[in-house]
């Protein structure tokens, strides 16, 4: 909950950037048209603006994913895999970042899990702006 609040503004910013990006010339011509202005928004302004928002959305994922001290100490830091949300529970970053603070000592299983939980911190990342890519390229349109 306190993560899907932190990334609205990261969200909101970007998709209204996307938004306000759109030629003014498409929204005169609906309205010359006959459309009204919630039709313009929805059949004129989204659908030109969508590449701008899904990539705005999986920012706002990307975020959410390596985000550490806010969930570290809203979820109660606790060592946890759940599916309770109203039990201690721990993210990846976050056992990254309690980890990291003790003493471990070389080649043990916490000191491999660090390397492998940002790797896999890493390679979600990757994916996530690989896709934002193919969104962005797919329902990116061009105006003179």
């Amino acid at each position: 909950l306190v993560v899907g609040i932190l990334i609205i503004p990261t969200i909101a910013s970007i998709s209204e950037d996307s938004i306000r990006a759109v030629p003014r010339a498409l929204r005169e011509a609906s309205y010359g048209l006959g459309a009204t202005r919630l039709e313009t928004t929805l059949r004129v302004l989204l659908p030109a603006a969508l590449s701008g928002i899904s990539a705005a959305i999986i920012l706002g994922i990307s975020r959410a994913v390596g985000e550490t001290m806010i969930v570290l100490i809203a979820a109660g830091a606790g060592p946890n895999l759940t599916a309770n949300n109203f039990e201690p529970s721990e993210t990846m970053a976050g056992h990254i970042a309690r980890i990291s603070t003790g003493d471990i000592s070389f080649g043990s299983i916490d000191y491999n899990s660090v390397f492998a939980i940002g790797l896999t911190l890493f390679l979600m990342t990757l994916l996530l702006n690989f896709i934002s890519t193919i969104i962005t390229r797919r329902f990116r349109e061009v105006y003179a």
